[in-house]
């Protein structure tokens, strides 16, 4: 008997505890994702100038925007705890299954690949591409949370973790997160190109993504809103298809997707061509499309595979007619 077999012999971890650390992670990997916003929507980004320190005298913050920055960086301890409990719960489950500590082992990979990335987003001044790389990793971790939760959930049901479904609904829900994960991308991509930069409340100077010259911003706020337009009628034409093909599994998980589409959709008209583009209204924005991203993780998940062809079997060979003897 190797050392885990007697540690998950002298501690076994239930199932349902194991669940709950599952969503626990899944709700702290959303929410650091919105405090990173705020941090840089206030423009406390160089709140703490330096990593891990606040700055040159202390290791704690001294200012109001430093105060900001340090709490994103708290909020860092939690998720690593959640990351963590994943992993040891994992290999201490009873039944124990592999593929719960792999995704464990990612979530203490992707907190760990966070924390250095988050800074080297210190250390080189809020470069725009770094901190898209920041955001976009986030995204990453969250799938490996939903994957986490869908799979923990699904085993204590008794359900299996691939559902079957109509092929040309698994391709669609399949071709509808590739979509959506472009919008994301660009939506990430427009936020680091327009006038939150980081580090206004600091006054530092931070320069912007600047990929189709001075007028980077507008020009991806074009592109970003027609994407989004056809995700969004994507996303409707596949809920009405699922709707009259009665797959009952991916209704609730669409009608989310199409729900979080148009709260999107809403607050980004209002935020680009209503108020100007409030920092308030960008932050919402930005934990809305957090959610909507778990939501497309869901359906993606929900949808599992398309239904195999059943190969019919041959009909059994006739026997030889006994031939008349001469």
């Amino acid at each position: 008997m190797t050392l885990l077999d007697r540690l998950r012999e002298r501690f076994p971890v239930s199932p349902r505890l194991h669940a709950a650390a599952a969503w626990f992670a899944l709700v702290f990997f959303s929410l650091i994702v919105s405090s990173g916003a705020a941090v840089r929507l206030t423009g406390s980004g160089l709140g703490c100038s330096e990593w891990p320190r606040c700055n040159s005298v202390s290791v704690t913050p001294t200012t109001g925007h430093g105060f900001i920055e340090f709490g994103n960086r708290l909020v860092t301890t939690p998720v690593s705890i959640a990351a963590v409990a994943c992993l040891l719960f994992a290999l201490l489950r009873r039944p124990y299954r592999r593929d719960f500590t792999v995704l464990g082992a990612l979530l203490v990979v992707g907190v760990l690949a966070q924390a250095i990335l988050g800074g080297i987003t210190v250390l080189t001044e809020l470069n725009a591409t770094i901190v898209m790389g920041h955001f976009l990793l986030s995204m990453v971790t969250i799938v490996f949370c939903g994957m986490l939760v869908w799979r923990v959930m699904r085993e204590r049901r008794g359900r299996p973790e691939r559902p079957e479904h109509d092929a040309v609904a698994v391709w669609l829900v399949r071709a509808l997160v590739v979509l959506g994960a472009v919008v994301v991308l660009v939506g990430s991509m427009t936020t680091a190109s327009g006038p939150y930069a980081g580090g206004s409340g600091t006054g530092d100077d931070v320069a912007r993504l600047t990929i189709f010259g001075g007028d980077t911003f507008l020009d991806l706020i074009a592109l970003h809103s027609r994407i989004a337009l056809a995700f969004g009628i994507a996303a409707v034409v596949l809920w009405l298809h699922v709707w009259r093909r009665g797959l009952r599994e991916l209704r609730a998980p669409l009608t989310a997707v199409c729900v979080m589409v148009a709260l999107a959709g809403l607050v980004g008209t209002l935020q680009y061509h209503v108020l100007g583009y409030p920092a308030g209204l960008v932050w919402v924005h930005i934990t809305i499309v957090t959610v909507l991203w778990g939501t497309l993780v869901w359906v993606l998940l929900a949808a599992g595979r398309p239904v195999r062809a059943t190969v019919p079997e041959a009909p059994p060979a006739a026997a030889p007619r006994e031939t008349a003897a001469a």
